[in-house]
């Protein structure tokens, strides 16, 4: 029963860990705007206003760029859903 427990949670490690690893991959393959203005907005917690006047673009830019993000990464982890729910309910609530 131990040994059970025990490689439950490792399999949940190693799912957590490959699903980081999806998340930084899916991250990483945003167009460069998309990734700056997704990254200061979800690792930065800055706001739209905020990161239009440190990326010198318009709000409204921000707000295509982070809508671009979204829908992107929503097609390129949809097949970790599941995952997403059980290790990142926090992305998931962004993205779905």
């Amino acid at each position: 029963h131990v040994v059970k427990n025990h490689s439950s949670s490792t399999d949940e490690l190693l799912s957590s860990k490959e699903v980081q690893v999806r998340i930084d991959l899916a991250v990483g393959s945003l167009p460069d705007q998309c990734r700056k203005v997704f990254v200061l907005s979800r690792e930065h917690d800055l706001k739209y206003a905020e990161i239009a006047e440190k990326l010198d673009i318009s709000v409204k830019t921000v707000e295509a760029h982070m809508g671009k993000a979204l829908k992107i990464l929503r097609e390129n982890l949809k097949d970790y859903l599941p995952y997403l729910i059980l290790f990142f309910p926090e992305l998931y609530h962004l993205l779905f």
